[in-house]
């Protein structure tokens, strides 16, 4: 008798075992295929370009006296320019007026997070809307990247083109965040409107061609809306070709 029980409960393991095959089987046969699209050769080189460039940027802290009150200004910035020779490197970065006002030295934050003392170059009191550049000089042992540059030939449109920018919004904890790749809506005495996020933290930042890694503004501005949050799409950067004749006295 215990002889047939043992059979009998061998025939039910193997019926079961051989129920949850069919039932797996009969599963893989009516779940949906999933593809996960081919890297292109265009994002290939975005994924690519983005190390160095995040090497290049810089977040910027800036103890100010705004009337009765000390604030902290927060922005972020790109190297644009080293002079080698020395025990450090001295590096050029570029952020806006904005950022640095009333101060002629600022904290600086590079890609690894260390802290450095720069030097405003160019700090105005006042300034027009296109003005809104400023230049920081500083010194490390750290091999930082340098963005070139350039300027863009007056014929070459800019409307349309994908951008992105490298920047350090709220805090430190955010260094060098990659915003979303965006659209250029047009570009307005020497103001170009995108549509990237920006907010907190994120003026003086660079504006990037996503398709070359080339770099054609400044951010300066960021709307909002009645809530006093960033409003997305509604963005400005200070053309490239102005930001050089602002600073290309002092490099």
């Amino acid at each position: 008798m215990k002889k047939i029980l043992n059979i009998l409960l061998l025939l039910v393991l193997i019926f079961t075992l051989s129920s949850c095959t069919a039932l797996e089987a009969y599963a893989d046969n009516i779940r949906p295929t999933t593809y996960a699209p081919a890297l292109t050769e265009s994002e290939a080189g975005f994924i690519e370009m983005l190390p160095d460039l995040k090497r290049a940027g810089i977040s910027v802290n800036n103890p100010t006296i705004l009337g009765d009150e000390t604030q902290t200004r927060k922005g972020s910035g790109v190297i644009i320019k080293k002079e080698t020779g020395g025990l450090n490197t001295v590096y050029y970065a570029l952020t806006t007026q904005w950022v640095v006002e009333n101060s002629l030295t600022v904290t600086i934050f590079t890609e690894n997070g260390t802290s450095i003392s720069g030097q405003v170059l160019n700090s105005k009191i006042s300034y027009e809307a296109d003005e809104d550049i400023a230049l920081i000089r500083f010194s490390s042992s750290e091999n930082l990247h340098v963005v070139e540059l350039k300027r863009i030939d007056e014929g070459v449109s800019l409307d349309n083109l994908t951008i992105f920018s490298i920047a350090t919004p709220i805090s430190t904890a955010y260094l060098n965040f990659v915003t979303n790749p965006a659209l250029i809506m047009g570009v307005y005495d020497n103001r170009i409107v995108h549509g990237t996020n920006l907010n907190f933290g994120t003026l003086g930042s660079p504006l990037y061609l996503k398709s070359t890694g080339e770099l054609i503004g400044i951010n300066v501005k960021y709307s909002f809306t009645a809530g006093g949050r960033p409003e997305v799409l509604i963005n400005e950067a200070i053309h490239i070709n102005r930001v050089i004749d602002l600073v290309e006295g002092y490099l």
